[in-house]
């Protein structure tokens, strides 16, 4: 899967996207809110296109560096990473923050459904403060 990586860390929340179901896979703070543009619920994905993803959350503690990782795992549970940065940013706990990201799908796992898995973890102690996965069919 291919990626363009388009990051940013901001305490107002842009509401573009479509609100998409997800589940938590862990963490010490608060998932609020996840959009996915061009979905609502649950998101069909197409080869090319750019999807752009905007995760509220508040974290539990002083963020010193914010690392995003986002992995796409197969139902036989192999997962790949394909967004490993470091966010150079501060961000103590209480505000709400937004963290905005974009994929671009490409054609080799079409016609599956995969998991996309989204964390936030402090850059230095790796301390992970959120955790969000959901299905997407590609």
């Amino acid at each position: 899967m291919r990626f363009g990586i388009l990051i940013a860390l901001s305490c107002v929340a842009v509401a573009s996207a479509g609100v998409v179901n997800v589940t938590r896979c862990g963490g010490v703070g608060t998932p609020l809110q996840t959009r996915v543009s061009g979905c609502e619920g649950y998101c069909q994905v197409r080869p090319g296109q750019v999807y752009e993803f905007q995760q509220d959350f508040m974290p539990s503690s002083q963020m010193n560096g914010v690392k995003l990782t986002v992995e796409v795992c197969l139902n036989d549970g192999f997962c790949m990473l394909i967004i490993n940065a470091d966010l150079i940013t501060i961000a103590p706990p209480g505000p709400i923050y937004t963290a905005n990201y974009a994929l671009i799908p490409n054609d080799i796992l079409s016609g599956q459904t995969v998991q996309l898995r989204a964390g936030f973890a402090h850059s230095i102690s790796n301390l992970l403060e959120i955790c969000v996965s959901c299905e997407k069919i590609l």
